[in-house]
């Protein structure tokens, strides 16, 4: 039996999924009563509630779909879509700590105290863009895919499921703030990992694909047409090249996400911040070679079927074939999960960026914590509606959406490094590097449409040049300024009393490893050094496991 295309058992396991979620963000209501419990959840979570949060936050269906949808128009290199932050993911463990310890409740707030009131008006700008593409993107894979589901491919179906999708997760955003969020996020990231298993076993085992063996039989036969269809790097996708500016580029993003300082800052010590964002992302990476396994599996049913492809819905039309109907209700319900899950963290982290550093920094500056508060439910509302707009008018491609904000957002993300490491940096660095990068950005996505390695590639290197140059013809920023920040970022949680110091006490000369030419970089720890060395093992097992799984 079914209604509007869905089995109704996919409708009760909807109805009891939504049910769940908007009672989770109205209970959290009492942890979110002011404006750092609301940003912040007042610093109070584990670790395993940051590691869900920094999973959920950091996974949404733009991921599986955009997966999906590369490696049915492209083959196994479609991974990347999704893996182009693998090789950034070693250095979350290094930069969760500095967060951190910068104690402060926005990225907005580095800025400002960086830099100066100028340019955390900018970073706001171009975060906030880059995080509305990036929200209407999410918005937009979820719609593609339930509409794949139910075979609605109408614009009545697609406003529709968007509109419903949108309502339920600015709700108990609207209650909860970050306290609904981490708490949802536990419940969510465990469906997300349920998504990226569940339907492999169905998707292998029909007899159109008939098992790992049958799809790379059919995959080499298929060599003629597309000789690197099993390949990772494919020269007309994701070439080597690429590959390596996405690992540059990964790290830059990461530092311009307004979600950064809860991902890494709310939990009880740095220790559940560097875990939680470490691995958190880890664990997005393993489930992503399930996605590239269901789109391969997906891939080898349409080309031994015959059957018409249609790339931008490959998400759902496989979940709606290989699947029975209370599998696809519980997959229906991670997918919105997913969307739910980085929804929430981005309307409220982005939403508190507009009420602490614009409403109470310019219009409102003896404005309460109630006022703040206020605010910043308001704003995240009207950021809900903005990206679904976004939503509407980027419904021709979601694999654009995705790279489009990953880039938007390294254009800002390579001031946020330059900050960290070079006292020289400063306001005029911010705003001609920042600009550079984003004009860099726009001529070659837009004005030209140049291949993905000048996309990537330019933003970099002109945002570094720029930031350089605006810095050394513009007057350096106060000694006690940067002083204050470096004693910050290199002083443990916990050893507040040596903020007080001098910078050469609180951060004497020994612990230093470079101050050539201004930058400023402390000896790693074994910490560091260990944890570093594990995550990139990690990420190298990912690949080989890959490659293993590509092996006729």
């Amino acid at each position: 039996m079914q209604f509007l295309g869905l089995h109704y058992a996919i409708w009760l396991i909807l109805a009891l999924y939504f049910a769940g979620m908007l009672a989770l963000g109205w209970l959290s209501r009492r942890g979110a009563h002011t404006q750092e419990g609301y940003l912040i959840g007042n610093r109070s979570f584990g670790s395993l509630s940051m590691v869900m949060h920094a999973f959920g936050a950091g996974t949404n269906p733009g991921d599986a779909a955009g997966v999906i949808t590369a490696t049915v128009r492209s083959g196994a290199s479609g991974v990347w879509i999704s893996w182009m932050w693998l090789f950034g993911t070693p250095f979350y463990w290094l930069i969760a700590p500095v967060i951190r310890r910068m104690r402060y409740l926005t990225m907005a707030d580095f800025y400002e105290k960086r830099f100066g009131p100028a340019a955390c008006v900018l970073y706001i700008a171009v975060a906030s863009t880059g995080m509305v593409v990036f929200l209407g993107g999410v918005m937009l894979a979820t719609t593609r895919t339930v509409q794949g589901m139910m075979g609605k491919p109408g614009d009545a179906w697609f406003f529709g499921i968007l509109t419903v999708s949108t309502a339920v997760f600015l709700l108990y955003s609207y209650w909860g703030g970050i306290v609904a969020a981490v708490r949802t996020d536990m419940v969510q990231g465990l469906m997300i990992i349920a998504l990226s298993i569940i339907a492999i076993p169905a998707a292998l085992n029909t007899p159109q694909v008939g098992g790992l063996g049958g799809l790379l039989d059919t995959l080499t036969a298929r060599k003629a047409e597309n000789p690197a269809i099993l390949n990772l790097f494919d020269p007309k996708a994701f070439d080597l090249w690429t590959v390596l500016l996405l690992t540059i580029n990964a790290p830059l993003t990461a530092l311009a996400f307004p979600h950064l300082m809860t991902v890494c800052g709310a939990g009880r010590t740095e220790w559940q911040g560097r875990i939680g964002f470490t691995c958190g992302n880890l664990l997005k990476r393993l489930c992503t070679i399930g996605w590239s396994l269901l789109g391969l599996a997906w891939l080898v049913w349409l080309l031994n079927s015959n059957a018409p492809v249609n790339a931008e819905t490959a998400f759902g039309d496989s979940i709606r074939q290989f699947l029975s109907p209370v599998l696809q209700g519980v997959m229906l319900a991670c997918i919105m999960a997913a969307t739910m899950s980085s929804g929430d963290a981005v309307q409220v982290t982005v939403a508190g960026l507009f009420s602490q550093n614009v409403y109470a920094a310019f219009i409102r500056p003896n404005a309460t914590d109630a006022q703040r508060l206020a605010v910043t439910r308001y704003v995240g509302v009207v950021i809900a509606l903005t990206a679904f707009a976004a939503a509407v008018a980027m419904r021709s491609s979601i694999v654009k959406a995705v790279l489009d904000y990953f880039n938007i957002l390294g254009c800002i993300g390579i001031c946020t490094a330059m900050g960290i490491l070079w006292r020289r940096m400063n306001s005029g660095g911010v705003f001609l590097g920042a600009g550079l990068a984003v004009a860099s950005f726009i001529l070659t996505r837009y004005c030209y449409d140049c291949p993905r390695v000048f996309t990537f590639a330019l933003p970099i290197l002109t945002g570094l040049l720029g930031g350089i140059t605006g810095s050394l013809l513009t007057r350096p920023a106060k000694p006690e300024i940067t002083d204050d920040f470096y004693k910050r970022i290199y002083t443990p949680i916990g050893r507040e009393d040596r903020l007080s110091l001098p910078l050469d006490q609180a951060v004497p000369p020994q612990r230093r490893l470079l101050t050539a030419g201004g930058l400023f970089l402390v000896k790693p720890t074994a910490q560091s050094i260990w944890g570093l060395l594990i995550t990139l093992g990690v990420c190298l097992a990912c690949v080989a496991a890959m490659l293993i799984l590509l092996t006729p």
